[in-house]
């Protein structure tokens, strides 16, 4: 087998390659079209309607392509040309967006056509997202990998959580239609970038085996590597109850912190700048600590966030929280995604990320669900408030049962720079 950079142009000298750069670039450039759309959308879909169920299903929607495509699109990556599969899923972003904007600029927008777009968009995300983590290590060697995934989580940072929702409130207050086209420009300019990155073809893989066989292959290696199976699980739960918390968080914004749509995009500003001093801090506090016990933190600060967020009725408040929990879950994210491409093998990387994806992504359309028809549920007993504060709580308590169990599923010894003494563990 090749070693991972060796189908790369020599680097720029700045450390990481030009490769990378490139690819770090329209990441970045995606990411802040993806920023934007974070507000963009669910303010579109608050215009459609008020019913918490409703708003909570295009979650659902947008999130059930983890859930049902996981798996044959990582086969499908595993088995493509990574560069390619990029491309393609960024320009389909651009023309989906281009098409929102277009039918609110003729009058034509539903709710049904706003479902059937984040279907689209949820499915072209799935394949993006695996094609860059996948791609990756084709573009840095695995000593760099740390350092590479680092930039990338702040890029995804500063403009997807902290710069993207600002710039879509905006945006949204010029008129709901001109984020979209923004959008668009965004994805298409990415997806130029792509083409352009400087990495051979790659060979793909045989295509004589059967689908089912490769997914089974794929599979195998991840139930057999306890370490991946146990971060797998554990993040499935994590993000079930991250879902639920966040299905209707733009009407507890509305109604609870009283907040238009620059000051809804501002908390996520403020909120972001926490995960972007996590990021940077990951190196060290894996150094200090050792990677178990910055993922404990993790989970323990995610708890004691959403407890606050809870309880809380100014915007302020809620965003320190949110500062706090995402700088931690930022770390998390580091720490774990390197480590899963220094173990998995290049030709089954696609697909074992798939499988982790399905398991740890999947539950997000069910978590959707479940957060509106808790808003529902608390509505009726106690009123629309305590409706709308039932889910992140119901979040809250979630992770701190996760938390318990994580102390004995992360063990001290999972963690090494290979893995390669866990790949035969079966426990």
């Amino acid at each position: 087998m090749a070693s991972p950079t060796s189908s790369v142009l020599p680097a720029d000298g700045r450390g990481l390659g030009r490769g990378f750069g490139m690819l770090w670039t329209a990441f970045l450039i995606a990411n802040l079209g993806t920023g934007i759309s974070s507000v963009a959308f669910p303010w579109l879909a608050t215009s459609l309607t008020r019913d918490p169920l409703l708003i909570s299903l295009i979650g659902v929607i947008a999130d059930l392509p983890w859930l049902l495509l996981s798996l044959p699109l990582g086969a499908v990556v595993d088995r493509a040309d990574h560069r390619r599969v990029l491309t393609t899923t960024h320009w389909g972003r651009a023309a989906l967006t281009a098409g929102i904007a277009l039918a609110l600029a003729t009058g034509t927008m539903a709710l049904g056509i706003l479902y059937a777009v984040a279907f689209v968009l949820g499915t072209l995300t799935v394949a993006n997202e695996n094609a860059s983590q996948t791609i990756l290590p084709r573009l840095v060697g695995p000593d760099r990998l740390q350092r590479a995934n680092a930039r990338l989580t702040v890029a995804d940072t500063t403009v997807g959580v902290f710069l993207g929702p600002w710039v879509g409130g905006l945006l949204v207050g010029v008129a709901l239609a001109v984020p979209f086209t923004v959008d668009a420009s965004l994805f298409a300019l990415s997806g130029l970038l792509v083409l352009l990155l400087p990495v051979t073809p790659r060979e793909p893989s045989p295509t004589s085996r059967s689908l089912r066989r490769e997914l089974a292959e794929g599979l195998r290696f991840f139930w057999r590597h306890r370490p991946l199976r146990d971060l797998g699980l554990l993040l499935g739960v994590l993000n079930l109850a991250g879902a639920v918390a966040i299905a209707t968080q733009v009407l507890f914004a509305q109604e609870i912190l009283g907040l238009n749509a620059v000051q809804y995009g501002l908390l996520f500003m403020v909120g972001a700048v926490g995960g972007t001093i996590g990021a940077q801090a990951t190196p060290w506090m894996e150094s200090r600590l050792g990677p178990r016990r910055v993922l404990l933190m993790s989970l323990a600060g995610s708890a004691s966030a959403l407890v606050i967020v809870g309880l809380a009725s100014h915007g302020i408040v809620v965003a320190g929280a949110l500062s706090v929990s995402a700088g931690l879950g930022l770390a998390w994210n580091i720490i774990t995604i390197s480590y899963r491409q220094r173990i998995v093998p290049e030709g089954l990387l696609g697909r074992v990320n798939s499988i982790y994806r399905l398991i740890s992504w999947g539950p997000l359309p069910l978590g959707s669900a479940i957060g509106g028809l808790l808003v529902t549920a608390g509505q009726a007993a106690g009123g629309r408030e305590i409706g709308l504060r039932t889910p992140v709580l119901v979040s809250a308590a979630v992770i701190s049962v996760l938390f318990v169990i994580a102390l004995t599923r992360l063990r001290t010894g999972l963690w090494s720079k290979t893995g390669s003494a866990y790949a035969d563990d079966q426990g």
